[in-house]
């Protein structure tokens, strides 16, 4: 009995759960999570979800995830207090519970027709013209005193939308991360119907990072959770998962992105 006990005690401080008396099961976590393409979506895919299901991982975590579209997400979670942590939140938002330090950083910017505009390289460049972003995206990417100088920008939940506007002709510039309007991209060009015959195949789309990198961090309602996984997360750093991770998602489109995506 003693001996069943102790590899008992050793599993759990293992994943660095508390140990009074006989350790507990360890319960399943309710997680919302943002449904982002090529970052967080159904069937547990994307860059943002593998850093945290691999940091779970090592901690011994057990997660059930919820998706919702970005921004509820996080209303969800303020507003029902069944969920026991949200991810994928902007270091300004407000939330109930204890932080995480940064896990993941976006790198939002301008996607544009460069065969209509030329060169993009600051917010200036998009004067008068007229973009559309993700809902949210005024606050995420600190534009709400800025908003005159548009000749019109719209935010809008479904980012598919974003590049049929961009690809019509429709809007001048997409305000967003340039991984997941590329993700986005590929996957319109996959499934695009031969009598569909836009964009011009003479038309250059090109990203530039115009605004500074986002971190997000997730929010638990404790927070021994959230210590927790700040330790995990390191130690899987120091270990180049975290970078691989990333590689792994980001590489692929680094053409696309002309190499200045978070200056990799």
């Amino acid at each position: 009995m003693k001996t069943k006990t102790l590899s008992l005690w050793f599993v759990f401080a293992l994943a660095g759960l508390p140990l009074v008396g006989h350790p507990e099961p360890v319960r399943e976590l309710e997680v919302l999570a943002a449904q982002i393409p090529g970052a967080s979506e159904s069937g547990l895919n994307g860059r943002d979800i593998e850093l945290v299901l691999a940091t779970f991982k090592e901690c011994g975590f057990k997660a059930r995830f919820t998706m919702q579209p970005y921004e509820r997400h996080a209303r969800t979670y303020r507003d029902r207090p069944e969920f026991d942590a949200v991810m994928t939140a902007p270091l300004f938002w407000d939330l109930p519970g204890f932080a995480t330090s940064a896990y993941i950083w976006y790198q939002p910017g301008a996607f544009y027709n460069h065969s209509r505009l030329g060169n993009v390289e600051t917010l200036a460049d998009l004067e008068g013209l007229h973009v559309v972003t993700f809902r949210g995206g005024i606050n995420v990417l600190g534009i709400q005193d800025k908003l005159s100088m548009f000749g019109s920008i719209t935010e809008i939940t479904d980012r598919s939308i974003h590049s049929r506007l961009l690809f019509m002709g429709r809007v001048d510039a997409i305000l967003a991360d340039g991984f997941v309007v590329a993700e986005v991209n590929r996957r319109i060009f996959q499934s695009k119907r031969l009598q569909e015959m836009w964009p011009s195949q003479s038309d250059t789309f090109r990203f530039a990072p115009i605004f500074n990198p986002v971190p997000q961090r997730m929010v638990f309602r404790e927070a021994s959770l959230a210590e927790a996984f700040d330790k995990c997360f390191d130690r899987l750093s120091d270990r180049g998962v975290i970078d691989a991770i990333n590689d792994k998602f980001i590489d692929k489109y680094q053409s696309v992105l002309r190499f200045r995506y978070l200056g990799r």
